[in-house]
């Protein structure tokens, strides 16, 4: 079985040691290790010297682009769309929001430089984290992309300008676009001998990717996930609802395209008293077949004061409970 935690924050490689110990001394048998804008601007051989400290003992690394244009997850801002507007999406109501749009050339030649870098390192697999187009929680209807890359696209495709609403043929540009990206990226990551990961957001958020089988069937995809998280307050039927449904979709479509399933359980922002729902949503990641299951994040994300558990301590026992 397959057992990881997510990692980030520590960029000093002897303090950052005595976390992955107590990782690997914890279980563990995987790492994920967050490689954001800035780590590549301002860490990258510090974040090779993490990377190989974490491989002497005994982990195996996963790396995600870490909040990198806002196209993916995680809590790093993005200086990318801050320099260069005309690389952001531009959403329903005609603003330009803060992600890049994975249609723009500069940011797919930028991700293309982040993956000679993160490769050229002894991470194993490159975890493509929640791609998506831009939403924001709250405002759902007001949807991206309507940039010029993509009116031009949409148009080159169809025929017709795109239009203000959400169509059928919208949905599917969006669609097709993402997997395009992840087409070319992944294809590049294999190039250079190393493994791909792609997890989807939950279905309850319009990330523009609903179809995961599209996923799923890339010959440069080794393994299909999904972090069905729950919000503070959510019903413990809710958890288990959830998890057990998308760990079924999870893992029917891995074994129906021959690929690796994985499932990320939640150890951020646990309310005191509900971590059993860490242990319910792994229960039922198992229960569906799934033996690949991560945690984001490493105990129960204490130092990330905007989203730590209520009782990080009790949040990291529960999950190295659940796993044994």
């Amino acid at each position: 079985m397959k057992k990881g935690i997510a990692y980030f924050g520590v960029r000093n490689p002897e303090r950052a040691v005595e976390d992955l110990r107590e990782i690997r001394d914890a279980g563990f048998t995987h790492v994920l290790h967050t490689w954001s804008e800035e780590d590549e601007q301002y860490y990258p051989k510090t974040m090779k010297e993490i990377i190989e400290k974490s491989v002497e003992l005994g982990l195996n690394v996963y790396v995600n682009p870490w909040g990198i244009g806002r196209v993916f997850g995680g809590e790093a801002y993005s200086e990318l769309t801050a320099r260069n507007h005309d690389m952001c999406q531009v959403s329903l109501d005609g603003q330009t929001s803060v992600a890049a749009c994975p249609n723009h050339p500069e940011f797919r030649a930028y991700m293309h430089r982040w993956i000679a870098s993160v490769c050229d390192s002894q991470v194993e697999t490159i975890f493509w984290d929640e791609p998506h187009f831009y939403f924001e929680k709250g405002k759902l209807e007001n949807w991206a992309c309507l940039c010029p890359h993509c009116k031009k696209k949409f148009r080159i495709r169809y025929n017709h300008e795109m239009p203000a609403e959400m169509t059928e043929e919208v949905q599917k540009f969006r669609e097709d676009s993402l997997v395009d990206f992840l087409a070319e990226m992944t294809a590049d990551v294999h190039a250079r001998g190393k493994r791909n990961c792609v997890c989807m957001l939950p279905p309850w958020f319009p990330a523009g990717l609903d179809d995961w089988d599209q996923i799923a069937k890339l010959d440069s995809v080794d393994e299909i996930a999904c972090d069905p998280y729950w919000e503070r307050g959510a019903l413990e039927e809710s958890v288990q609802k959830h998890y057990a449904e998308t760990s079924k979709r999870i893992f029917e479509i891995a074994k129906k395209y021959g690929k690796e399933p994985q499932m990320w359980i939640k150890n951020y922002q646990i309310e005191k008293g509900r971590e059993n729902d860490i242990s319910i949503a792994t229960e039922e990641a198992r229960k569906a077949g799934v033996e690949n299951i991560f945690a984001w994040s490493y105990r129960g994300n204490a130092y990330l004061s905007s989203l730590a558990s209520d009782d990080p301590d009790a949040v990291w026992k529960t999950q190295i409970q659940a796993l044994k």
